[in-house]
């Protein structure tokens, strides 16, 4: 096990002590408070993942679906963790159990600072992996990776993905669903769909990689002009 991952194991452990500690007024002993606290993980492992999920989202309702659908999640869980504790070590006493731990605001705050923490001291800086896509060329399935594509020309019943190093794969994913895949890259003629980081826009044509000159279509050409201007 890489040291960075027994690093972060002792990071959520002492969560769960701080966590026990907070809640400590609520259990008759220390260790009850702290086996609620383990109960809070899979809300915490909810949070990262859809805290993941959202980044990843365009601006716009589909991001906000997804916080609404997180958060209550994240929620769900938290309050499954607490109506465990309280039914199985309180026996369902009201009077025993601080009633700021259903507030949902100090739940998502309490949460949600430790796992920022986490990002900050962990997973800030890392190298992020290549987003890929897999297709099927030549018989056989193959992983590209997407910075790699400098872009994607259909022939008819096919399409061809042309990398920056000039290797070619054809495929019979069509350009229309190649567009919806490749988020970020631009539609330049009914036949090309380019990698605008590798694109340079002259007149009514664009040089991809430095290697492809392509022409930018009638019907495309407004929207390519104004994403390069």
């Amino acid at each position: 096990m890489q040291v960075k991952q027994i690093y972060r194991l002792g990071y959520w452990f002492i969560f769960t002590v701080l966590m026990a500690a907070l809640m400590a007024s609520s259990f008759p002993s220390f260790f009850q408070a702290w086996i609620t606290a383990l109960f809070f993980l899979p809300s915490v492992v909810a949070l990262q993942y859809g805290w993941e999920k959202c980044a990843e989202a365009d601006p716009g309702p589909r991001r906000v679906i997804r916080i609404i659908f997180w958060a209550l999640l994240t929620l769900y869980l938290s309050y499954m963790a607490l109506l465990g504790s309280y039914w199985y070590f309180l026996e369902l006493q009201p009077d025993q159990f601080d009633l700021t731990w259903v507030n949902p605001v100090f739940i998502w705050t309490t949460l949600g600072f430790f796992v920022g923490l986490e990002w900050f001291l962990f997973k800030k800086g890392e190298p992020q992996e290549p987003e890929t896509i897999t297709i099927f060329s030549n018989r056989k399935k193959t992983v590209l990776e997407i910075d790699r594509i400098a872009y994607v020309e259909s022939r008819g019943d096919f399409t061809v993905a042309f990398l920056g190093d000039g290797s070619e794969y054809k495929n019979n994913v069509k350009i229309s669903q190649w567009q919806e895949r490749l988020d970020g890259f631009l539609r330049i003629h009914r036949s090309f769909l380019v990698n605008p980081e590798m694109t340079v826009l002259h007149g009514s044509a664009v040089t991809v990689n430095g290697r492809w000159e392509l022409p930018v279509s009638r019907g495309y050409k407004k929207k390519v002009k104004e994403y390069f201007d």
